[in-house]
C-alpha cells in the first residue's frame, strides 16, 4: 500500500537494485520466443538442485502446487491420512485436502513448528513447515519417518537460506518444496515453486504432473510451469541471493539490538533461520498492529485461528493471538528498523 512509509514487503526495492538486469533478461526472452520449457528452466533446475545438494529438481507454477505435486508422486491417496502442523499457511493443509486425503493437525511448539506427534494412528506421511523460515526439529521427525518407513516432506516455501546444523533447507525431506511469490527470500516478479528431490521416480513423476502428464503413462495432469522469462530472472536471484541473505540477517540482527526485552518466535539450538518473517510476540497484538498502521508501518498477522477453539492446539492457537509480524527484508534500511522500534518501544511506554 503506497500510503504506508514502511511497507512491509521491499520486492520494488529488489527491482530498483536490479532493475536494468532483471528487465534485460526478460527482454530477451521475450525476443527469442521461447518463453516456456526452455534452456534457463532448466539451468534453473540444476543449479537450484546442485546449490542445495540434491539429485533433482522440478520448476512449478507454485510451491502449493509443488506440494500436492509431491504428496502424489509419494502415492498419497484419499484413504490415507497425513500429518501437518497445525500452524501455517493454508497451501500445506490444502494440498492434503486437495488429494482428498485426511489431514491429522498436530500442535506446534513454542515456536510454531509442528510439535509433539502423539499416537493418534499411524500416518502415510508426515508434512511438515519450517515456519517462518526457522527450521523445525528435524532429527526428532526424521527418525519417527524411518521408523515407520513413511515419507517426510518439507514445506521449505519460507525457509530457502535456513540450516539445520549443515544441511540446507531443502535437503530436509525425502521430498522439498520452495517458493518463489513475491513475498518469499527468493522471490519471482510472478510465481513459481521448485519441487527438490533424491528420488528418480518422484523426479518423473513432478515432472510429468506439471505437464498434462505428457512423457508417461498418466492420462491426465496440470498446466503449472514457471516461464522462461521468470526463469531467466531468477536465475539472477539465485546468483545475488547469498548477498541478499546476509542484508535480511543485518535487518534481524539491528531489530533485536533495539528490541532486546521483546519476545520474538526464534529458530532453535543447532539450525540458521532464513528470516524470512520477523515475529514478535504481544499481548496486545490488535492494538499495536493499529498503532503502527498510524505511524506509516506496514505489519501483518500470520495467521488467524481457525480452529475454533480446539483444545488439542493450544501453543498454535496461543502464537495466533499474539504474533504480529514486521518488516523484514534485504532493503530495508537501518534507519527504517530504527524508527519501527521506536515506535514499537513508545507503545510499551519503553524510552
Amino acid at each position: 500500500m503506497s500510503g504506508y512509509k514502511i511497507k512491509f514487503n521491499g520486492v520494488d526495492r529488489l527491482y530498483a537494485d536490479y532493475s536494468w538486469r532483471l528487465t534485460r533478461r526478460a527482454k530477451a526472452v521475450w525476443q527469442s520466443g521461447d518463453v516456456l520449457q526452455g534452456k534457463h528452466l532448466q539451468d534453473l533446475e540444476n543449479k537450484i538442485a546442485k546449490k542445495y545438494k540434491r539429485k533433482y529438481a522440478v520448476g512449478v507454477g507454485s510451491a502449493t502446487d509443488g506440494l500436492y505435486f509431491a504428496l502424489k508422486s509419494l502415492g498419497i491417496t484419499e484413504k490415507d491420512s497425513v500429518m501437518c502442523p497445525a500452524l501455517s499457511y493454508v497451501a500445506t493443509a490444502g494440498a492434503i485436502k486437495r488429494l482428498g486425503a485426511n489431514i491429522h493437525f498436530v500442535d506446534t511448539d513454542k515456536n510454531g513448528n509442528i510439535g509433539e506427534l502423539g499416537i493418534m494412528g499411524l500416518p502415510k506421511a508426515i508434512l511438515y513447515v519450517n515456519l517462518f523460515g526457522n527450521p523445525a526439529d528435524y532429527d526428532r521427525l526424521k527418525n519417527y519417518c524411518d521408523a515407520y518407513r513413511i515419507p517426510l516432506i518439507e514445506d521449505a516455501a519460507q525457509s530457502q537460506g535456513a540450516y539445520h546444523g549443515n544441511t540446507p533447507s531443502g535437503a530436509l525431506g525425502d521430498v522439498s518444496v520452495f517458493s518463489f511469490d513475491p513475498m518469499k527470500n527468493m522471490p519471482s516478479f510472478g510465481s513459481g515453486g521448485m519441487v527438490l528431490t533424491d528420488s528418480k521416480d518422484v523426479y518423473e513423476s513432478v515432472r510429468s504432473l506439471r505437464r498434462h502428464g505428457f512423457n508417461s503413462d498418466m492420462s491426465y495432469g496440470y498446466n503449472s510451469l514457471i516461464s522462461e522469462d521468470h526463469a531467466h530472472q531468477l536465475l539472477l536471484i539465485l546468483d545475488k541471493f547469498d548477498r541478499l541473505q546476509r542484508m535480511r540477517t543485518k535487518v534481524f540482527a539491528r531489530y533485536k539490538k533495539n528490541l532486546p526485552t521483546f519476545e520474538f518466535i526464534e529458530a532453535q539450538a543447532n539450525t540458521q533461520s532464513s528470516h524470512h518473517k520477523l515475529v514478535m510476540l504481544s499481548g496486545r497484538r490488535d492494538e499495536l498492529a493499529k498503532y503502527l498502521e498510524k505511524n506509516g508501518i506496514e505489519t501483518k498477522i500470520h495467521y488467524k485461528n481457525t480452529l475454533d477453539g480446539d483444545n488439542r492446539h493450544r501453543v498454535a492457537e496461543g502464537i495466533c493471538a499474539n504474533a504480529i509480524s514486521l518488516p523484514i527484508y534485504p532493503h530495508l534500511k537501518m534507519e527504517e528498523v530504527d524508527y519501527v522500534c521506536e515506535r514499537i518501544k513508545k507503545f510499551n511506554g519503553i524510552r
